[in-house]
């Protein structure tokens, strides 16, 4: 039976084209928000414009000044993400960090797994330190990592398409779905 392999290629181009968009062109995806919040405000304004001369005006202007506050924040929404994302994941790192540092100092550990303990804690609250210190740069770092592992599994699911191609090519059409099995007997011989 032949095996459908467009929705493994249909994840492998929108995996490779927005890898390559978030990994290498974040500024695209920037400009997108751009784009999108600067239709919200003019709208809203065209919007507050045109309520002042229907007889609306409080109800319509006071929506199209909160669609503007909107349209702003959208805009702004990339910068918020990138130091939100990376100061809660440095504080994820130093509390996990301090839990494997005090892990290491108690005594119910072994030597070697309080010094390997210890060794992670101190490098997950470095990594913390890191990330608070040059949020920016951390975020930049995680973003293309992020962009080639969505870059790698787009192209393992090509992988699976041409590999389903491959099988289905040997597959002819003469070849029976279903297999006949009314000659073959199961003997019961207990």
């Amino acid at each position: 039976m032949k095996i459908d392999n467009s929705g493994y290629i249909t994840k492998c181009i929108l995996l490779i084209i927005s890898g390559g968009l978030i990994a290498f062109f974040p500024q695209i995806i920037t400009w997108m928000f751009y784009i999108i919040g600067g239709i919200i405000v003019v709208s809203c304004i065209l919007m507050m414009f045109t309520s002042f001369g229907s007889g609306d005006g409080g109800l319509l202007s006071s929506s199209s000044i909160v669609g503007i506050l909107i349209g702003v924040g959208v805009m702004f929404l990339p910068k918020i993400l990138t130091l939100g994302i990376t100061i809660v994941g440095g504080c994820i790192f130093l509390v996990l960090g301090i839990v494997r540092i005090i892990k290491a100092l108690s005594a119910e550990n072994s030597q070697s797994n309080r010094i390997l303990s210890g060794i992670i804690g101190c490098i997950l609250v470095l990594t913390a330190i890191i990330l608070f210190v040059n949020p920016f740069s951390a975020a930049s770092a995680a973003r293309v990592i992020v962009g080639l592992i969505m870059i790698v599994y787009g192209l393992f699911n090509g992988y699976v398409a041409y590999e389903i191609s491959r099988r289905n090519s040997g597959y002819t059409s003469s070849s029976p779905d279903i297999i006949d099995v009314s000659d073959f007997s199961v003997h019961d011989d207990k």
